[in-house]
Protein backbone atom coordinates (compact mmCIF):
# COMPACT_ATOMS: atom_id res chain seq x y z
CA UNK A 1 0.00 0.00 0.00
CA UNK A 2 1.38 3.37 -1.08
CA UNK A 3 2.04 5.92 1.67
CA UNK A 4 -0.32 8.89 1.79
CA UNK A 5 1.18 11.86 -0.03
CA UNK A 6 1.62 15.27 1.54
CA UNK A 7 -0.78 16.56 -1.12
CA UNK A 8 -3.54 14.23 0.12
CA UNK A 9 -2.87 15.24 3.72
CA UNK A 10 -3.04 18.90 2.77
CA UNK A 11 -6.38 18.45 1.01
CA UNK A 12 -7.80 16.71 4.07
CA UNK A 13 -6.59 19.44 6.46
CA UNK A 14 -7.94 22.26 4.30
CA UNK A 15 -11.32 20.56 3.96
CA UNK A 16 -11.66 19.77 7.65
CA UNK A 17 -10.57 23.21 8.85
CA UNK A 18 -12.40 25.10 6.09
CA UNK A 19 -9.38 27.27 5.51
CA UNK A 20 -9.60 30.56 3.59
CA UNK A 21 -7.95 30.67 0.16
CA UNK A 22 -4.57 32.14 1.14
CA UNK A 23 -4.10 29.86 4.15
CA UNK A 24 -5.02 26.85 2.01
CA UNK A 25 -2.48 27.94 -0.60
CA UNK A 26 0.26 28.10 2.04
CA UNK A 27 -0.55 24.54 3.16
CA UNK A 28 -0.59 23.40 -0.45
CA UNK A 29 2.79 25.00 -1.10
CA UNK A 30 4.42 23.08 1.77
CA UNK A 31 2.89 19.83 0.49
CA UNK A 32 4.10 20.60 -3.05
CA UNK A 33 7.68 21.07 -1.89
CA UNK A 34 7.62 17.90 0.22
CA UNK A 35 6.21 15.70 -2.55
CA UNK A 36 8.62 17.07 -5.13
CA UNK A 37 11.58 16.54 -2.78
CA UNK A 38 10.49 12.93 -2.14
CA UNK A 39 10.61 12.11 -5.84
CA UNK A 40 6.88 12.31 -6.58
CA UNK A 41 6.61 14.92 -9.37
CA UNK A 42 3.28 13.52 -10.58
CA UNK A 43 1.73 14.22 -7.16
CA UNK A 44 3.45 17.61 -6.94
CA UNK A 45 1.97 18.51 -10.33
CA UNK A 46 -1.55 17.70 -9.11
CA UNK A 47 -0.89 19.74 -5.98
CA UNK A 48 0.30 22.79 -7.94
CA UNK A 49 -2.79 22.70 -10.14
CA UNK A 50 -5.37 22.01 -7.41
CA UNK A 51 -4.05 24.65 -5.01
CA UNK A 52 -3.51 27.25 -7.75
CA UNK A 53 0.21 27.63 -7.01
CA UNK A 54 0.93 29.37 -10.32
CA UNK A 55 2.38 28.58 -13.74
CA UNK A 56 6.01 28.56 -12.58
CA UNK A 57 5.46 25.72 -10.09
CA UNK A 58 3.25 23.81 -12.50
CA UNK A 59 6.06 23.99 -15.08
CA UNK A 60 8.64 22.98 -12.47
CA UNK A 61 6.70 19.84 -11.53
CA UNK A 62 5.89 19.02 -15.17
CA UNK A 63 9.59 19.29 -16.03
CA UNK A 64 10.59 16.88 -13.26
CA UNK A 65 7.84 14.47 -14.29
CA UNK A 66 9.00 14.67 -17.91
CA UNK A 67 12.57 13.81 -16.88
CA UNK A 68 11.37 10.89 -14.75
CA UNK A 69 9.37 9.46 -17.66
CA UNK A 70 12.38 9.82 -19.98
CA UNK A 71 14.55 7.98 -17.45
CA UNK A 72 11.99 5.15 -17.52
CA UNK A 73 12.01 5.24 -21.36
CA UNK A 74 8.29 6.04 -21.33
CA UNK A 75 8.65 8.39 -24.29
CA UNK A 76 4.99 8.63 -25.38
CA UNK A 77 3.98 9.75 -21.87
CA UNK A 78 6.96 12.11 -21.69
CA UNK A 79 5.93 13.60 -25.04
CA UNK A 80 2.39 14.12 -23.76
CA UNK A 81 3.74 16.07 -20.76
CA UNK A 82 6.05 18.17 -22.96
CA UNK A 83 3.17 19.11 -25.22
CA UNK A 84 0.53 19.59 -22.53
CA UNK A 85 2.68 21.94 -20.47
CA UNK A 86 4.46 23.67 -23.38
CA UNK A 87 7.90 22.90 -22.02
CA UNK A 88 9.56 24.37 -25.12
CA UNK A 89 8.57 27.78 -23.73
CA UNK A 90 8.77 26.88 -20.05
CA UNK A 91 11.98 28.63 -19.12
CA UNK A 92 15.65 27.59 -18.84
CA UNK A 93 15.14 24.47 -16.69
CA UNK A 94 12.43 23.08 -18.97
CA UNK A 95 14.54 23.73 -22.07
CA UNK A 96 17.53 22.04 -20.45
CA UNK A 97 15.35 19.01 -19.74
CA UNK A 98 14.21 18.81 -23.35
CA UNK A 99 17.78 19.15 -24.59
CA UNK A 100 18.95 16.38 -22.25
CA UNK A 101 16.11 14.10 -23.41
CA UNK A 102 16.91 14.77 -27.06
CA UNK A 103 20.42 13.37 -26.52
CA UNK A 104 19.20 10.04 -25.14
CA UNK A 105 20.81 7.22 -27.14
CA UNK A 106 17.78 4.98 -27.38
CA UNK A 107 15.50 3.68 -30.11
CA UNK A 108 12.51 5.52 -28.80
CA UNK A 109 10.49 5.54 -32.01
CA UNK A 110 8.30 8.44 -33.18
CA UNK A 111 7.74 9.81 -29.68
CA UNK A 112 11.44 10.35 -29.02
CA UNK A 113 11.89 11.88 -32.47
CA UNK A 114 9.09 14.33 -31.68
CA UNK A 115 10.76 15.16 -28.33
CA UNK A 116 13.95 15.93 -30.28
CA UNK A 117 11.98 18.21 -32.61
CA UNK A 118 10.47 20.04 -29.62
CA UNK A 119 13.97 20.40 -28.16
CA UNK A 120 15.12 22.09 -31.38
CA UNK A 121 12.13 24.41 -31.14
CA UNK A 122 13.08 25.19 -27.54
CA UNK A 123 16.58 26.09 -28.68
CA UNK A 124 15.12 28.47 -31.26
CA UNK A 125 12.88 29.98 -28.58
CA UNK A 126 15.95 30.60 -26.43
CA UNK A 127 17.52 32.46 -29.35
CA UNK A 128 14.35 34.54 -29.72
CA UNK A 129 14.47 35.31 -25.99
CA UNK A 130 18.03 36.57 -26.45
CA UNK A 131 16.83 38.77 -29.31
CA UNK A 132 14.07 40.14 -27.09
CA UNK A 133 16.54 41.01 -24.36
CA UNK A 134 18.75 42.78 -26.91
CA UNK A 135 15.75 44.73 -28.22
CA UNK A 136 14.67 45.79 -24.73
CA UNK A 137 18.18 46.96 -23.85
CA UNK A 138 18.49 48.89 -27.14
CA UNK A 139 15.14 50.61 -26.53
CA UNK A 140 16.23 51.59 -23.03
CA UNK A 141 19.62 52.78 -24.27
CA UNK A 142 17.96 55.06 -26.82
CA UNK A 143 15.59 56.37 -24.15
CA UNK A 144 18.50 57.08 -21.77
CA UNK A 145 20.28 59.04 -24.48
CA UNK A 146 17.12 61.05 -25.12
CA UNK A 147 16.68 61.73 -21.40
CA UNK A 148 20.23 63.13 -21.18
CA UNK A 149 19.89 65.27 -24.32
CA UNK A 150 20.12 68.99 -23.38
CA UNK A 151 17.98 69.89 -26.41
CA UNK A 152 15.01 67.95 -25.00
CA UNK A 153 12.73 69.91 -22.69
CA UNK A 154 9.65 68.00 -21.56
CA UNK A 155 7.74 66.91 -24.64
CA UNK A 156 9.60 69.22 -27.02
CA UNK A 157 13.03 69.53 -28.63
CA UNK A 158 14.75 72.89 -29.20
CA UNK A 159 17.38 73.16 -31.94
CA UNK A 160 19.86 76.01 -32.22
CA UNK A 161 20.96 78.02 -35.24
CA UNK A 162 23.79 75.78 -36.44
CA UNK A 163 23.74 72.62 -38.52
CA UNK A 164 21.14 70.94 -40.72
CA UNK A 165 17.89 69.02 -40.26
CA UNK A 166 16.90 66.03 -42.41
CA UNK A 167 13.27 64.97 -41.94
CA UNK A 168 10.99 62.25 -43.30
CA UNK A 169 7.25 61.94 -43.34
CA UNK A 170 5.42 58.79 -42.22
CA UNK A 171 7.41 55.61 -42.91
CA UNK A 172 4.86 52.95 -41.83
CA UNK A 173 7.17 49.97 -41.69
CA UNK A 174 9.22 50.80 -44.78
CA UNK A 175 12.65 49.66 -43.59
CA UNK A 176 14.15 50.15 -47.06
CA UNK A 177 13.20 53.82 -47.17
CA UNK A 178 14.51 54.33 -43.65
CA UNK A 179 17.83 52.73 -44.64
CA UNK A 180 18.10 54.97 -47.71
CA UNK A 181 17.32 58.03 -45.62
CA UNK A 182 19.97 57.15 -43.02
CA UNK A 183 22.50 56.51 -45.78
CA UNK A 184 21.80 59.90 -47.37
CA UNK A 185 22.01 61.75 -44.04
CA UNK A 186 25.34 60.00 -43.28
CA UNK A 187 25.32 61.05 -39.64
CA UNK A 188 28.65 59.44 -38.78
CA UNK A 189 30.45 61.79 -41.16
CA UNK A 190 28.23 64.82 -40.50
CA UNK A 191 27.94 65.43 -36.75
CA UNK A 192 26.25 68.77 -37.42
CA UNK A 193 23.21 67.03 -38.96
CA UNK A 194 19.99 66.14 -37.16
CA UNK A 195 17.76 63.37 -38.48
CA UNK A 196 14.02 63.36 -37.69
CA UNK A 197 11.78 60.34 -38.33
CA UNK A 198 8.11 59.75 -37.60
CA UNK A 199 5.32 57.19 -37.61
CA UNK A 200 7.16 53.99 -38.43
CA UNK A 201 4.66 51.72 -36.68
CA UNK A 202 1.90 49.91 -38.65
CA UNK A 203 3.09 48.69 -42.01
CA UNK A 204 1.30 49.50 -45.25
CA UNK A 205 1.38 45.81 -46.12
CA UNK A 206 0.31 42.89 -43.93
CA UNK A 207 1.57 39.33 -44.44
CA UNK A 208 -0.87 36.66 -45.61
CA UNK A 209 -1.06 35.29 -42.09
CA UNK A 210 -2.08 38.73 -40.75
CA UNK A 211 1.25 39.84 -39.31
CA UNK A 212 2.61 43.38 -39.33
CA UNK A 213 6.42 43.36 -39.24
CA UNK A 214 6.91 47.12 -38.94
CA UNK A 215 8.73 46.57 -35.65
CA UNK A 216 11.80 45.61 -37.69
CA UNK A 217 11.96 49.19 -39.03
CA UNK A 218 11.10 50.64 -35.61
CA UNK A 219 14.10 48.90 -34.09
CA UNK A 220 16.35 50.22 -36.86
CA UNK A 221 15.26 53.78 -36.02
CA UNK A 222 15.85 53.12 -32.33
CA UNK A 223 19.27 51.70 -33.18
CA UNK A 224 20.09 54.95 -35.00
CA UNK A 225 19.05 56.88 -31.89
CA UNK A 226 21.27 54.74 -29.67
CA UNK A 227 24.25 55.01 -32.01
CA UNK A 228 23.87 58.77 -32.61
CA UNK A 229 22.55 60.33 -29.40
CA UNK A 230 21.51 63.94 -29.89
CA UNK A 231 21.37 63.54 -33.66
CA UNK A 232 18.22 61.42 -34.15
CA UNK A 233 14.73 62.38 -32.99
CA UNK A 234 11.69 60.12 -33.25
CA UNK A 235 8.52 62.24 -33.30
CA UNK A 236 5.30 61.08 -31.67
CA UNK A 237 2.54 60.22 -34.16
CA UNK A 238 -1.10 59.28 -33.78
CA UNK A 239 -0.33 55.60 -34.50
CA UNK A 240 2.37 55.58 -31.82
CA UNK A 241 -0.13 57.07 -29.40
CA UNK A 242 -2.65 54.33 -30.26
CA UNK A 243 -0.08 51.63 -29.50
CA UNK A 244 0.89 53.31 -26.23
CA UNK A 245 -2.74 53.47 -25.13
CA UNK A 246 -3.59 50.04 -26.63
CA UNK A 247 -6.39 51.62 -28.66
CA UNK A 248 -7.18 49.66 -31.78
CA UNK A 249 -6.98 51.41 -35.15
CA UNK A 250 -8.95 49.92 -38.04
CA UNK A 251 -8.07 51.08 -41.55
CA UNK A 252 -9.51 49.46 -44.63
CA UNK A 253 -10.62 46.45 -42.61
CA UNK A 254 -7.13 46.02 -41.11
CA UNK A 255 -6.84 45.75 -37.33
CA UNK A 256 -3.52 47.53 -37.04
CA UNK A 257 -2.55 46.89 -33.41
CA UNK A 258 -3.73 43.28 -33.57
CA UNK A 259 -1.54 42.64 -36.61
CA UNK A 260 1.40 44.47 -35.01
CA UNK A 261 1.23 42.30 -31.89
CA UNK A 262 1.12 39.16 -34.02
CA UNK A 263 4.20 40.37 -35.86
CA UNK A 264 6.01 41.05 -32.59
CA UNK A 265 5.05 37.59 -31.30
CA UNK A 266 6.57 36.13 -34.48
CA UNK A 267 9.80 38.08 -33.88
CA UNK A 268 10.15 37.60 -30.12
CA UNK A 269 8.03 34.55 -29.25
CA UNK A 270 6.95 34.41 -25.60
CA UNK A 271 8.94 37.57 -24.78
CA UNK A 272 7.05 39.84 -27.18
CA UNK A 273 4.92 41.35 -24.41
CA UNK A 274 8.09 42.39 -22.57
CA UNK A 275 9.39 44.08 -25.73
CA UNK A 276 6.00 45.71 -26.25
CA UNK A 277 6.03 47.05 -22.68
CA UNK A 278 9.49 48.57 -23.22
CA UNK A 279 8.33 50.11 -26.50
CA UNK A 280 5.23 51.60 -24.88
CA UNK A 281 7.44 53.15 -22.21
CA UNK A 282 9.65 54.53 -24.99
CA UNK A 283 6.61 56.07 -26.69
CA UNK A 284 5.67 57.76 -23.41
CA UNK A 285 8.84 59.86 -23.71
CA UNK A 286 8.66 60.66 -27.43
CA UNK A 287 8.81 64.39 -28.21
CA UNK A 288 5.61 65.75 -29.73
CA UNK A 289 7.22 68.81 -31.30
CA UNK A 290 10.59 70.15 -32.45
CA UNK A 291 11.31 73.89 -32.52
CA UNK A 292 14.18 75.25 -34.58
CA UNK A 293 15.63 78.67 -33.76
CA UNK A 294 15.07 79.73 -37.38
CA UNK A 295 11.27 79.49 -37.00
CA UNK A 296 10.70 75.99 -38.44
CA UNK A 297 8.29 73.89 -36.37
CA UNK A 298 8.21 70.08 -36.76
CA UNK A 299 5.43 67.82 -35.54
CA UNK A 300 3.41 64.91 -36.85
CA UNK A 301 0.58 67.31 -37.66
CA UNK A 302 -1.09 70.51 -36.46
CA UNK A 303 -4.41 70.55 -34.57
CA UNK A 304 -7.88 71.56 -35.55
CA UNK A 305 -8.40 75.23 -34.91
CA UNK A 306 -10.57 74.71 -31.83
CA UNK A 307 -7.60 73.09 -30.00
CA UNK A 308 -4.94 75.67 -30.88
CA UNK A 309 -5.48 77.75 -27.69
CA UNK A 310 -4.62 74.67 -25.59
CA UNK A 311 -1.12 74.40 -27.06
CA UNK A 312 1.91 76.51 -26.28
CA UNK A 313 5.61 76.15 -25.66
CA UNK A 314 4.89 76.34 -21.94
CA UNK A 315 2.33 73.51 -22.20
CA UNK A 316 4.80 71.25 -24.00
CA UNK A 317 7.73 71.94 -21.68
CA UNK A 318 6.11 72.44 -18.27
CA UNK A 319 2.54 71.11 -18.15
CA UNK A 320 2.47 68.03 -20.39
CA UNK A 321 5.63 66.40 -18.95
CA UNK A 322 3.85 66.04 -15.61
CA UNK A 323 0.92 64.20 -17.16
CA UNK A 324 0.62 60.70 -18.61
CA UNK A 325 0.06 60.74 -22.35
CA UNK A 326 -3.52 59.54 -21.96
CA UNK A 327 -4.34 62.83 -20.20
CA UNK A 328 -2.58 65.10 -22.72
CA UNK A 329 -5.61 66.10 -24.76
CA UNK A 330 -3.76 68.88 -26.53
CA UNK A 331 -1.01 66.51 -27.68
CA UNK A 332 -3.61 64.05 -28.98
CA UNK A 333 -5.13 66.97 -30.90
CA UNK A 334 -1.70 67.90 -32.24
CA UNK A 335 -0.86 64.45 -33.63
CA UNK A 336 -4.38 63.69 -34.91
CA UNK A 337 -5.42 67.02 -36.36
CA UNK A 338 -5.67 68.04 -39.99
CA UNK A 339 -6.60 71.66 -40.53
CA UNK A 340 -4.57 73.50 -43.11
CA UNK A 341 -6.49 76.68 -43.78
CA UNK A 342 -4.47 79.90 -43.97
CA UNK A 343 -6.34 81.28 -40.96
CA UNK A 344 -5.58 78.20 -38.82
CA UNK A 345 -1.95 78.20 -39.99
CA UNK A 346 -1.48 81.85 -39.03
CA UNK A 347 -3.14 81.36 -35.65
CA UNK A 348 -1.04 78.28 -34.90
CA UNK A 349 2.19 80.01 -35.97
CA UNK A 350 1.42 82.94 -33.69
CA UNK A 351 0.52 80.69 -30.78
CA UNK A 352 3.62 78.45 -31.08
CA UNK A 353 5.98 81.28 -32.12
CA UNK A 354 7.08 79.80 -35.43
CA UNK A 355 7.00 80.68 -39.13
CA UNK A 356 6.51 77.44 -41.05
CA UNK A 357 5.43 73.88 -40.18
CA UNK A 358 6.87 70.56 -41.37
CA UNK A 359 4.44 67.65 -40.85
CA UNK A 360 3.55 64.12 -41.88
CA UNK A 361 0.20 62.44 -41.11
CA UNK A 362 -1.58 63.32 -44.37
CA UNK A 363 -0.89 60.75 -47.11
CA UNK A 364 0.02 61.98 -50.55
CA UNK A 365 0.97 59.79 -53.51
CA UNK A 366 3.27 62.52 -54.75
CA UNK A 367 5.36 62.25 -51.58
CA UNK A 368 4.90 65.85 -50.50
CA UNK A 369 2.28 68.58 -50.56
CA UNK A 370 2.18 72.28 -49.74
CA UNK A 371 -1.11 72.59 -47.86
CA UNK A 372 -0.92 76.25 -46.86
CA UNK A 373 1.59 79.05 -47.14
CA UNK A 374 3.04 77.66 -43.87
CA UNK A 375 2.47 73.88 -44.17
CA UNK A 376 4.81 71.47 -45.97
CA UNK A 377 3.53 67.88 -45.70
CA UNK A 378 5.83 64.91 -46.29
CA UNK A 379 4.97 61.27 -47.01
CA UNK A 380 7.79 58.69 -46.93
CA UNK A 381 5.99 55.34 -46.84
CA UNK A 382 5.92 54.39 -50.53
CA UNK A 383 8.07 54.37 -53.66
CA UNK A 384 7.62 58.10 -54.28
CA UNK A 385 8.72 58.89 -50.73
CA UNK A 386 10.17 62.34 -50.11
CA UNK A 387 12.32 63.88 -47.41
CA UNK A 388 13.43 67.46 -46.80
CA UNK A 389 16.62 68.97 -45.48
CA UNK A 390 17.20 72.55 -44.47
CA UNK A 391 19.83 74.79 -42.91
CA UNK A 392 19.29 75.83 -39.30
CA UNK A 393 21.16 79.11 -39.82
CA UNK A 394 18.71 80.31 -42.48
CA UNK A 395 15.23 81.81 -42.02
CA UNK A 396 12.41 80.41 -44.17
CA UNK A 397 9.45 82.64 -44.84
CA UNK A 398 7.10 80.09 -46.42
CA UNK A 399 6.50 76.41 -47.07
CA UNK A 400 7.45 77.05 -50.68
CA UNK A 401 10.92 78.17 -49.60
CA UNK A 402 11.35 75.06 -47.46
CA UNK A 403 10.28 72.89 -50.40
CA UNK A 404 13.53 73.82 -52.16
CA UNK A 405 15.17 71.25 -49.88
CA UNK A 406 12.93 68.35 -50.94
CA UNK A 407 14.44 65.14 -52.25
CA UNK A 408 13.19 61.72 -53.36
CA UNK A 409 14.36 58.66 -51.51
CA UNK A 410 13.96 56.61 -54.70
CA UNK A 411 14.58 58.92 -57.69
CA UNK A 412 14.28 55.97 -60.07
CA UNK A 413 10.63 55.53 -58.99
CA UNK A 414 9.51 58.96 -60.21
CA UNK A 415 7.16 57.45 -62.81
CA UNK A 416 5.85 54.54 -60.70
CA UNK A 417 2.08 54.23 -60.26
CA UNK A 418 1.20 53.60 -56.62
CA UNK A 419 -1.42 51.35 -55.06
CA UNK A 420 -3.75 53.07 -52.62
CA UNK A 421 -2.30 51.63 -49.42
CA UNK A 422 -1.47 54.79 -47.49
CA UNK A 423 -2.31 54.81 -43.77
CA UNK A 424 -3.88 57.78 -42.07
Amino acid sequence: MKPVSEYQKAKRIVRQMRMPKQAARDVGLKAYRADLASGRPDIALKCAKDFGLGDALVTEAATELFLELVRRAQFPKALEIARSYNLAHGGPRAREALLAASKVDYAGGPALEEIRRIARSASEARAETSKAEEAIELIRQAARGRDRDPRVAGRAVFLGDEGEVWLTGDLHGNAENLARFAELADLANHPERVLVVQEIVHSRFITRDDRDLSFVAIMEAIRLMAEHPGQVYYLLGNHDLAVHLDRELVKGGKYLNRYLYRGMAYLYRERYEDVLAAYREFIAGMPAAIFAANGVFMAHSTPKRIFIPELSREYLTEVAPGLPLRKCRAIAALVNGREYSSEAADEFADRLECDVMLCGHTPTHRGYRIRSHRHLILDSQHDKAHYVHFDLSRRYGSAQELAAGLGMLNPEAADVELASEDLM
